[in-house]
């Protein structure tokens, strides 16, 4: 806490500080311009990623992945992810905690790679 020196008005500069101000969302990435997101963001979550794979949007936050196709919604938060593994060359399996398997078919093996890729690196950051 800093007080004002002789002669400056206001109050201590924590005041200034708020909590939005420590952790700045990061920069949203987009494979297209024209994609938008998907769900309502709740408080304090900040969508990182947004791209589509076959009839999909896909979205990951540093809360949650969101998976958006034509008729129906996935909708699963990243502390629930025990992992997420490319298998038979076109199919990413997002294991649960709760004992549930997620199956997503992609287009090729290295989108697979590419969207476990980046389930790693949202579990790593929103673990700190």
């Amino acid at each position: 806490l800093s007080l004002p020196a002789q002669g400056e008005e206001g109050p201590p500069s924590l005041e200034y500080i708020q909590a939005k101000d420590l952790f700045p969302p990061k920069e949203l990435v987009k494979e297209e311009e024209s994609l938008q997101v998907p769900f309502t963001v709740l408080q304090g979550e900040g969508v990182e990623y947004l791209g589509h794979a076959n009839d999909a949007v896909i979205a990951i936050s540093n809360y949650r992945l969101h998976i958006k196709f034509k008729d129906s919604v996935i909708n699963v938060p990243l502390r629930m992810m025990e992992s997420v593994e490319c298998r038979d060359m076109f199919q990413l399996h997002i294991v649960c905690k709760d004992s549930k398997v997620i199956r997503y078919p992609v287009y090729c093996c290295a989108a697979a790679a590419g969207w476990e890729q980046l389930w790693w690196l949202s579990l790593c950051c929103c673990s700190n």
